[in-house]
């Protein structure tokens, strides 16, 4: 029986969105995410809702992600942000298959032991 598509499988831009702020969540120096919506990084999402800190925008089969995020205070943002582009890409195209573009990375704010 030869090979045939059997349909199609769409992923839902929340899926997206999940593994990419989980992804983020578990690389050293970040402490969170922040809602995209915000102007500014001072209220960190639960895990549970770190997803409302991606943007996804899937076109023309390309994927660009935009991701909101709180640093510690001791992190080197540009080593940071460097590995949450590369980790993030990575875990998408494992699980998803999907080619990803770009990760922007935009730092809202930087947390301090008194902040917490």
């Amino acid at each position: 029986m030869p090979d045939r598509p059997l349909g199609s499988v769409k992923v839902a831009n929340e899926v997206i969105a999940h593994i990419a702020s989980l992804t983020a969540s578990q690389v050293q120096g970040i402490v969170g995410m922040y809602p995209a919506r915000a102007r500014d990084g001072h209220r960190v999402l639960p895990a549970s809702n770190s997803y409302k800190g991606v943007r996804v925008d899937m076109g023309n089969d390309v994927l660009n992600l935009e991701l909101f995020v709180v640093v510690e205070h001791s992190a080197h943002v540009p080593t940071v942000a460097a590995e949450v582009q590369r980790q993030v890409a990575d875990a998408i195209d494992k699980m998803l298959g999907l080619e990803v573009r770009q990760v922007n990375v935009f730092v809202g704010d930087v947390r301090f032991p008194e902040d917490a």
